[in-house]
């Protein structure tokens, strides 16, 4: 624990460094056609006048309080506005796991045990795509063909409506349903509105989709090198030697032998997404933690960015613990 903490505080002195030397919000909030005594004038309410050092154990006291500070510009407290968008960058993240856990593990345990065949072709063919387009063009091409440019009938039928919604955030202007969760999917089903969970997944879909080929490459790659040297280790040769039937030793050996690595780079996938998804967020206009830090850093504004940040390290540390935690009780090992 003392590690995280260290590892905590290093990123926000980091954090706190170079977001006050990229700009001022001074400006953005107050525009540029005033005079030097209220730009002094404001400069001094919000403390940026003291020295760097004061304003860094200012901003840590209020830190280790829970006050994550206010916006420069909207002048709404950070912490409100990252609890209305943290759940929807957390739900499009969750979403791009499972449909990276559906197409990059399965064909990297099947590359992995069969390294030739026509599974292990298909998911390089799909992790050498995913490593070479960008997210955001990936994004804007499925929102080209997927809505921009919908397949036409013949008239009169006239042309067939888009495959998938605009790109317009999470319900393209819907409302809500009453949050309990935060995931509109999860809400949506709570609340009985099944039309309106398939319009929250509708939405959800191309986001997810892109994000999924672009970052499961890794997945793949890593499910197939842990499955194809779990293969060779001696234990799977010993336990053919007993009698043991291949799903058995498939199973019991080489998935749990296997799982470590793969666990490790799902966690740390899951903490790049959250701040990582930024430009697809931008593409589909959703209302995530990325969108809100590319609209701080446009503003110069400290906190914003300062608390996406922050968030973003809590959330890499808590799911490295918890994967610890997990290979502590899979593996005997690590407990002798």
């Amino acid at each position: 624990m003392v590690i995280l903490a260290v590892v905590l505080l290093a990123v926000v002195m980091i954090g706190f460094t170079i977001t006050r030397s990229t700009g001022t919000p001074l400006y953005a909030s107050l525009g540029v056609a005033v005079s030097e005594a209220i730009i002094e004038q404001r400069a001094e309410e919000m403390g940026l006048n003291e020295p760097i050092v004061v304003q860094f154990w200012t901003y840590l006291t209020h830190l280790l309080q829970g006050d994550l500070g206010v916006s420069r510009i909207s002048r709404i407290p950070v912490a409100e506005d990252i609890a209305l968008k943290l759940p929807a960058t957390a739900e499009m993240v969750f979403f791009t796991l499972m449909v990276s856990f559906i197409w990059a593990i399965p064909l990297g345990v099947r590359a992995g045990l069969r390294p030739g065949g026509r599974l292990a072709k298909l998911g390089e063919g799909m992790a050498q795509f995913g490593v070479s387009v960008p997210a955001f063009w990936l994004g804007l091409l499925f929102i080209f063909l997927l809505y921009f440019l919908p397949p036409r009938l013949p008239e009169p039928l006239g042309p067939l409506p888009a495959l998938f919604p605009p790109p317009l955030g999470r319900l393209g202007g819907v409302d809500p349903p009453a949050m309990v969760t935060g995931f509109y999917t999860v809400d949506a089903l709570i609340a009985g509105d099944f039309r309106l969970a398939w319009e929250a997944l509708w939405h959800l879909i191309l986001p997810a989709v892109t994000l999924s080929l672009t970052s499961g490459p890794p997945l793949f790659r890593v499910t197939r090198t842990a499955v194809s040297e779990a293969m060779a280790s001696p234990f799977v040769e010993a336990a053919y030697s007993y009698g043991l039937g291949r799903r058995t030793v498939l199973i019991r050996d080489v998935l749990r032998n296997a799982s470590p690595p793969v666990l490790n780079l799902a966690a740390m996938t899951f903490g790049y997404l959250i701040g990582g998804g930024v430009l697809v967020e931008v593409v589909f206009s959703w209302p995530g933690i990325g969108s809100y830090a590319v609209w701080g850093m446009d503003n110069s504004d400290y906190d914003v960015v300062l608390a996406v940040v922050i968030i973003a390290a809590v959330i890499y540390v808590i799911l490295y613990f918890i994967v610890d935690l997990i290979q502590f009780a899979m593996d005997p090992r690590l407990r002798d």
